[in-house]
């Protein structure tokens, strides 16, 4: 497995398969690409882009987009990743559940372990506020779906003023269906730049309830996340990485985009290591496996925490002074 100056591994690769979208998000920080791009890799590139990761220790691959089950191919491409390691690759995807009852028992038999949901409000209006969708039943169902398929099932639940307040009913509706919760602090990237003065809700605010109805507490190697049990068993993971050097010195991950760049940071456009001449490149498949391992051990050594602690104040990669540190 590979690691980087700071002594972080490279474990995770998260892949976005496309940027359209059937949702329209608030806060949505688009996986920190810009806006425009149509561009679509096949099947084929996406598991030729993991195999590379693969071969080098990566065992963790999500799947976002955009929507990711708006591509009709999104089987195809997770059965092509699935094969790469069928007993130590995790493929998973993220997905706002809109269309997972028409494919939860495909994707399954695909090779998928998880779905993680975004079920950002279990109330109509407030749900189609921050999604600009109408379609709370249609996540839901899709939950339900996801479940009855055998998969694996995260909520995916960014916090805001709009929000905050349905966090204990969140997790009454987690407990009920046994599945676990990702508790997702708001970043000022993408939609959430604009609105998040007025939306933010730092995550120290509800953390109270968390810790009154939890059993247990630890961390998740993982950004370091907090992790709180539930006495119903539901875990709850605290993803809280705005001012967090912690969350950022627990980053094992490099991102795919859409348009075939090796992203090391979701809060840098910089530095990124172009792979797309080499996947849409007529070279012999084990030669393009060499160029793209290549890739990644360079983009490897470009990583480093975007927040740091300097002197007990938290600075950005780039040297601006933020504030003090968060206790999380």
């Amino acid at each position: 497995m590979l690691t980087d100056r700071y002594g972080r591994p490279l474990s995770n690769l998260r892949v976005t398969v496309t940027h359209d979208c059937n949702y329209s998000c608030l806060f949505c920080h688009r996986e920190g690409e810009p806006l425009g791009g149509t561009f679509t890799f096949k099947p084929e590139h996406f598991r030729l882009m993991v195999q590379a990761a693969y071969s080098l220790g990566v065992k963790q691959v999500k799947l976002t987009g955009g929507e990711p089950l708006l591509r009709r191919d999104i089987v195809e491409i997770a059965e092509e990743l699935s094969s790469l390691g069928k007993k130590d690759l995790e493929v998973s995807i993220t997905t706002n559940g809109f269309l997972l009852v028409e494919n939860a028992s495909r994707l399954s038999e695909a090779g998928v372990s998880r779905v993680n949901v975004s079920l950002h409000s279990l109330e109509r209006n407030t749900y189609k506020l921050l999604t600009g969708r109408d379609s709370l039943s249609k996540a839901l169902a899709g939950v339900d779906a996801a479940i009855d398929a055998g998969l694996g099932v995260k909520l995916n639940f960014v916090l805001t003023r709009l929000n905050a307040r349905e966090v204990p009913r969140l997790l009454d509706f987690a407990s009920s269906k046994g599945v676990n919760v990702n508790l997702i602090e708001l970043i000022p990237l993408g939609g959430g730049h604009y609105g998040f003065s007025e939306l933010y809700m730092p995550v120290e605010m509800v953390l109270p309830h968390l810790e009154k109805r939890s059993v247990s507490s630890g961390r998740r190697e993982l950004h370091n996340r907090p992790v709180y049990v539930l006495d119903t068993g539901v875990k709850v993971e605290v993803i809280a990485n705005y001012l967090n050097p912690s969350f950022c010195l627990g980053c094992s991950r490099v991102r795919f985009t859409h348009d075939g760049k090796l992203k090391v940071c979701l809060y840098r456009d910089n530095p990124a290591i172009s792979v797309r001449d080499v996947l849409l490149s007529k070279l012999p498949e084990d030669e393009k496996l060499e160029k793209l391992e290549e890739a990644l051990i360079e983009a490897n050594s470009l990583r480093e925490p975007y927040f740091r602690l300097e002197n007990g104040v938290v600075k950005t990669a780039d040297g601006q002074i933020l504030g003090p540190p968060r206790e999380l």
